[in-house]
């Protein structure tokens, strides 16, 4: 463990083996830090903060601090990062709130770029890639191998699914199904995502599938219930048909609808 002269770290701090603590780095009473974590300098950690192991966080970071919620800002909730994420520099991160689950939570292997903001209670999951600027609303969830571009911006309750990407200076007001694109101002759907779909591992045979979802559901010419209907008659069972009509039909706030 190397922790720099100018650094603070409370003694009731738990440090795992290995951790590197740069210059000028404050480190709150109840912060858990995992083993092989980097700590660049000028990085704040407060509250109730849990970092699995491996860990960089890039410099002026600040993480588990108080919610932008003039009801709930003082709330005693979490923030849970787990394992082999590389935060960069400027990210903010702010703990949950009584008002949803309380815990603000961050998967692993995610790749997460200057100046990203995650608000209260959003969840994100693994191996996500988001670019600079991107900005998560309170509640939001993000699946897995999610990837936006710069200055990306989702919606208070709103849900990305596993495998989508969301443009640049894209704004999302609704649900994004899994394995599409949604870009523009008022973010539409506008194809398959079919390189992250690849670069994600999914064969051939699960692309196809991926396809005949997104032709049914948006290319139909059905209404959405019957759309949705329709696409459960085809469903096989497999993990790609279920993710799909599971997430639409937990959808609160309606789904992103095609440009």
């Amino acid at each position: 463990m190397t922790i720099h002269a100018t650094a603070i770290v409370d003694p009731k701090a738990e440090i795992g083996k290995d951790v590197t603590i740069g210059p000028f780095c404050i480190i709150g009473p109840e912060v858990t830090i995992g083993d092989g974590c980097q700590i660049e300098n000028n990085v704040s950690i407060k509250g109730k903060t849990t970092l699995g192991q491996k860990n960089r966080i890039g410099s002026f970071c600040t993480l588990g601090f108080p919610a932008q919620d003039k009801t709930h800002r003082d709330d005693d909730g979490m923030t849970v990062i787990g394992d082999e994420n590389d935060i960069r520099e400027y990210v903010s991160v702010h703990r949950g709130t009584e008002k949803d689950r309380g815990i603000t939570k961050i998967g692993n292997g995610n790749q997460i770029f200057v100046s990203s903001h995650f608000a209260h209670d959003t969840t994100v999951g693994d191996d996500c890639m988001l670019a600079n600027c991107t900005t998560l609303a309170g509640h939001v969830t993000l699946g897995n191998r999610v990837v936006t571009g710069g200055f990306a911006g989702v919606h208070q309750f709103c849900r990305v699914g596993d495998f989508s990407m969301v443009g640049a200076m894209t704004a999302v007001y609704q649900d994004v199904t899994p394995y599409v694109i949604c870009t523009g101002s008022r973010g539409k759907v506008y194809g398959l995502n079919i390189v992250g779909l690849k670069r994600a591992g999914l064969s051939d045979v699960e692309v196809t599938q991926a396809q005949n979802l997104y032709n049914q559901y948006f290319c139909s010419g059905l209404v959405p219930a019957q759309a949705l209907g329709a696409i459960e008659k085809l469903s096989d069972g497999s993990q790609v048909f279920e993710r799909f009509i599971n997430f639409i039909k937990a959808s609160k706030r309606g789904i992103a609808t095609m440009g």
